[in-house]
Order: C-alpha cells, then sequence, then structure tokens
C-alpha cells in the first residue's frame, strides 16, 4: 500500500499572495492632498513619538559615553578638532547651521513636493523609502536613546543655538523633539532620497552635482554643529540602505517622464 501524499502547503502560496497584496498598495498613488496629509500625518507622527524620548536625558548620557569610547577605540572620535578647526577659520558656519535646520525642514518637503509633481512614477519609491526610514529610525531611538555630542562635552560648541536665533535647549524646542535621538542621523540618513531625486529625476548637470555632493554636505553640518557624532552618521545610512532595499522591492524606482 502506497503512503498517503501529502498536501502541497499552502503557506508559499499565501505569502505570495500576501507580497502581491503589500505591493499593490505600496504603489497606490492618490491626489495630490491625500499624499500630502499622509506625508504630513505620518512626520507629524515620527516627530509626535520621537518627543516621547525626551525624558530619558540620563541613559541618553550614558549611551553617548559609550559611543564616545567606541570612536576612540577606533580613532574617529573628531567631532571637537573638526568644529574648532571650522570655527577658528570662520569656514561658513551661518550656512552650516541653516543646513542642520533646513536639511529636514525644508528641503525634504520641498523635494517630496516635487517628485510627487514632475515624477508620479517615482513617487512610490520615493514616499514608501520616507516612511519605511522614518519607521526604523524610531525602533533605534526607542532602544537606545543618545544624546547628541553638545550635549556631552564641553569642548563642543551649540553653534545652532550660539550662532542663530533658535535656541535648540528652550523648553518650547524640547517640547517639539527629543534631545537624545541623535543615533541614528537621519537629518544624513534620509539626504539620499534628496540626492537620488536630483541626480535621476533632473536634467540640468549642476543639480545632479549637487544631488552627488548632498548627503557629504549634510554629514558636515551635523557634525560641525555638534548635533551627531561620526557613528551617528553611520547609523544614518545602516537605516536608509535596508529601506531602499525594501522600498525597491515593493515599487521599484523609475525615472519616468515629467509631467506637463
Amino acid at each position: 500500500m502506497s503512503p498517503p501524499r501529502r498536501r502541497p502547503s499552502r503557506i508559499p502560496g499565501l505569502a505570495r499572495r500576501a507580497l502581491a497584496g503589500l505591493q499593490r498598495v505600496a504603489n497606490d498613488v492618490g491626489s495630490g492632498r491625500r499624499e500630502a496629509a499622509i506625508m504630513v500625518g505620518a512626520f507629524a507622527l515620527y516627530s509626535a513619538v520621537r518627543a516621547l524620548g525626551r525624558t530619558n536625558i540620563a541613559e541618553g548620557l550614558r549611551n553617548a559615553e559609550q559611543l564616545e569610547r567606541i570612536q576612540r577605540r577606533l580613532g574617529i572620535d573628531v567631532e571637537a578638532r573638526v568644529q574648532r578647526f571650522f570655527l577658528r577659520h570662520r569656514l561658513g558656519m551661518p550656512v552650516w547651521n541653516a543646513l542642520y535646520l533646513g536639511s529636514q525642514l525644508v528641503v525634504m518637503p520641498m523635494n517630496l513636493f516635487l517628485v510627487h509633481r514632475y515624477r508620479r512614477n517615482s513617487w512610490p519609491f520615493v514616499r514608501n523609502l520616507a516612511l519605511i526610514s522614518w519607521t526604523a529610525g524610531l525602533v533605534w531611538y526607542a532602544a537606545k536613546p543618545t544624546a547628541p555630542p553638545r550635549l556631552r562635552s564641553a569642548e563642543i560648541v551649540d553653534t545652532v543655538s550660539s550662532q542663530t536665533t533658535l535656541q535648540l535647549d528652550s523648553r518650547l524646542v524640547r517640547s517639539l523633539y527629543n534631545p537624545v535621538a541623535a543615533m541614528p542621523s537621519l537629518h544624513v540618513g534620509m539626504s539620499p532620497i534628496a540626492a537620488w531625486a536630483l541626480i535621476r529625476l533632473t536634467p540640468w548637470t549642476w543639480t545632479q552635482a549637487l544631488g552627488y555632493a548632498y548627503p557629504a554636505l549634510v554629514t558636515v553640518a551635523v557634525v560641525v554643529t555638534g548635533n551627531h557624532y561620526v557613528l551617528d552618521v553611520a547609523g544614518g545610512l545602516a537605516v536608509v540602505l535596508p529601506a531602499v532595499a525594501v522600498a525597491g522591492c515593493l515599487s521599484p524606482p523609475d525615472r519616468g517622464t515629467a509631467r506637463a
């Protein structure tokens, strides 16, 4: 008597259908108002959840101290020296302060708007990449709150607060953001989104050149203003690079054609 035949597993089929459904959702593009509401709501939620960790100052300082020890062993504890060099030689600190503040609050929203408006075929990839990166960043902030170097070291100046009208440690500002969310640096981590759009979706040589330089410029800005360690930069890229792979699987980037 032959043994009973096994029924084929339904799990692969269910997984394929689930992935297909996820890809349909990921590639859905609504009206400008709907997409704007999604991104504004997601960023507001990201900011609100991120701000919930602001009371973990002591833990954030301990984790920053641990990060400094790792950097010393690796020979990359350069934040204080780099900032002193820029301050001593007056190497455009107003520009770096403005870039630190504007990279997330101005450049990123403008970039998202332009991609949705003029390169609609590429919008799902860029939108999903931003959403995945924000979510991954929140998980890291919750698991390992880390203070920025300006709160840890007397050698490092808070140039944004000392050279602009915005006081990062004021009660109002601290009520809106988490001062111990330095690791990972999503300023740097999210900068490739803007860079990708400039390189892939614009026809001008100068904007493409700016795209190639933009992540490096943001990296300089976050370090010389005293807001991130070198390893925070690496952490930001460690969040976004897998997010690129996931977003590309769900909604492959497409150069598309410009809208009239």
